[in-house]
């Protein structure tokens, strides 16, 4: 029998490495734009065609390399950057791991231009499925010059799961955003299909956070700086008027790379507890600074989450550094210790004599059931016709009486409310009472106990309805605005907008979009949309749809429907007078499902009398 066991062949080992480390257009985009930087580069450009499909190029003015680097960077495990297993926990470069170029090469054509600064002339690489085609000189410019093109092309399998353009766009301007915001002092640019997507000079950290995300940004975020010995975080948070239930604005960075933290984000989220709305946090942008030997960066291929040795210290620093920010920046109420205004509080010295203990007079035989003075009448105050101090003899009379039964009923005093279960008749039934609780919650009661309302939740779920009984009677409609307006998106959201043009068409948007990355206008609305909201709804359907890609449950009507509500409900913290409360009431139990908003959370809890027993218990 012969052996079984055999050594793969290089292009094959290089593909399944391809499979952990390219997993799609924008893994190209990263680990070439992250080898830029590594190189020194102070100006990089990028610029795709087809989503990556067709083309990725990525230019740099950084060191470039010699023949023999550029021959031996697409060997598998080639990397500059580590000689000894040690190194590996001592990391501040980006690309390290010796296997991205052997792997893009492996599912793709290559042709690497690239010239060290000191040589005349520089190399030409071309290598296309890991089969090596051709190295010869060139005439080029100092610096690197990749260009990816087909990628996939001999992996169908891995191209047919390939989304669509604009889907595949928005995975690229994540990966670029996130490299981009490390590196504010590095000039970057993107192009699509030769338009410009952005084009970012370097200038400081919070230019180029508005340079990606808008002038809108400019007024919401507040600078963070934290400074201890074991970790040092600095970079920005946004003001809790900018939470947002979902924000793609949420950054974390480690000795400047990019990473995922979902426990560190917990803490950013605690730090603006009772500040929010429930599950909306706003948008931050936090730097932290480790020595790299209490971190390892090695535990995931695409190297975005990151083992922390001191991750719990970290989690209470950054809580606490975050509220004394908002404490500092005059969005929260705070104690201020420096004011010279303080009131003067003498402090006690050993020298001084010691304050006399206080004497307090009392009468050790009162008895607060025994009461001397004769009690006063509803009338006797001007109630129910009565005037104050004028009640008749035979009320005095029963006073007399009642405060004799009262002296002897002291040692048994139980017996003063035994009138609470009597059988007098009931009383004519009146509308039960509302009470407003911590500017959220609406207490009421109800027939089964204590119901307690979420105001804002209940107020979605009504709006919600309303606003798809709308929908239904202006199917396909769309009113035109006098005045088109240009719509100010995010590049990832217009993207977005562009890949369903057709769905936002079919529920009254009429957007008018050159391509996927220019400036789109906006030169309809559906009809029951107030124009200066129709920008605000329309952002949040594309946020929502993004979320809900590929979920066929959820409709477009259903998602303009959301929307809508999220952007008009009543947002927690705002009082509400005893009409209001009264009609959200209502208006919820007439709706068709009054016990969930929207997005399936519940708007009311019912407290039966055996709950409050087991809370006293």
């Amino acid at each position: 029998m012969s052996d079984v066991i055999k050594l793969m062949p290089d292009s094959l080992a290089n593909q399944i490495a391809a499979g952990e480390v390219i997993q799609r257009p924008a893994s190209v985009l990263k680990e070439l734009v992250e080898n830029s930087v590594d190189a020194g580069a102070s100006k990089i450009t990028v610029n795709i065609k087809d989503a990556g499909r067709t083309l990725i190029q990525v230019i740099d003015n950084g060191c470039g390399m010699s023949v023999t680097d550029a021959r031996m960077s697409f060997e598998r495990h080639a990397t500059s950057k580590l000689t000894k297993a040690e190194d590996l926990f001592c990391i501040y470069t980006k690309g390290f791991r010796g296997e991205a170029l052997a792997s893009i090469a492996a599912v793709a054509e290559v042709e690497l231009k690239t010239r060290r600064v000191d040589d005349a002339i520089g190399t030409d690489v071309i290598i296309n499925g890991s089969k090596f085609v051709s190295q010869t000189p060139v005439n080029t410019p100092q610096g690197t010059n990749f260009a990816i093109k087909s990628l996939f092309f001999n992996v169908p399998a891995r191209r047919k799961f390939l989304k669509s353009n604009s889907t595949e766009l928005q995975h690229i301007i994540t990966e670029f955003q996130r490299i981009v915001l490390t590196h504010p002092m590095i000039e970057f640019s993107l192009y699509h299909n030769e338009n410009a997507i952005y084009i970012l000079p370097k200038g400081s950290l919070k230019q180029r956070i508005i340079g990606v995300f808008g002038k809108s940004l400019n007024s919401e975020i507040i600078p963070v700086e934290i400074d201890t010995s074991i970790v040092k975080i600095t970079g920005f948070t946004g003001k809790p008027s900018s939470s947002k239930r979902r924000n793609d604005k949420q950054f974390f960075f480690v000795n400047n790379r990019y990473m995922k933290n979902s426990y560190f984000h917990k803490a950013v989220a605690l730090a603006y507890d009772k500040l929010t709305l429930p599950d909306c946090i706003p948008p931050y942008f936090l730097y932290l600074e480790v020595d790299p030997h209490t971190i390892d960066v090695n535990v995931h291929p695409a190297k975005t989450e990151i083992n922390f040795e001191n991750a719990s210290d970290i989690f209470r620093l950054l809580q606490a550094g975050i509220k004394e920010t908002l404490s500092k920046s005059d969005v929260t109420p705070a104690i201020d210790f420096d004011n010279q205004e303080a009131a003067n509080i003498p402090y006690f010295r050993s020298d001084s004599p010691l304050p006399e203990e206080p004497q307090i007079d009392y009468d050790p035989n009162y008895n607060p059931f025994i009461s001397t003075e004769k009690p006063q009448s509803f009338e006797s105050l001007g109630v129910n016709g009565g005037s104050y101090g004028h009640g008749s003899a035979h009320r005095t009379t029963q006073y007399d009486s009642a405060i004799n039964s009262g002296r002897k009923r002291a040692d048994n005093w139980q017996l003063l409310y035994s009138n609470i279960n009597d059988d007098s008749p009931s009383p004519t039934p009146v509308q039960s009472p509302l009470m407003q609780i911590g500017g959220k919650y609406i207490a009421s009661l109800h027939d089964n106990g204590l119901m307690l309302i979420d105001q804002y939740r209940a107020h979605l779920r009504i709006l919600y309805e309303k606003y798809l009984r709308q929908i239904a009677s202006n199917a396909d409609a769309t009113q035109q605005l006098l005045y088109p307006q240009p719509l100010d998106l995010d590049a990832k959201s217009l993207a977005m907008a562009y890949d369903i043009r057709d769905e936002l068409m079919s529920v009254g948007f009429d957007i008018d979009f050159p391509s996927p990355t220019a400036t789109a206008t906006l030169r309809g609305i559906p009809p029951f949309l107030e124009q200066n909201k129709a920008i605000d709804v329309l952002i949040k359907v594309i946020d929502s749809y993004r979320d809900e890609h590929g979920n066929i449950s959820s409709s477009m009507k259903d998602i303009l429907a959301r929307s809508a509500a999220r952007s008009e409900a009543v947002m927690g913290g705002r009082s509400l007078s005893n009409e209001e409360m009264q009609t959200l009431r209502d208006d919820l139990l007439a709706t068709q499902q009054p016990e969930f908003s929207p997005d399936g959370r519940k708007t009311t809890i019912i407290l039966r009398p055996e709950d409050l027993e087991k809370m006293f218990n």
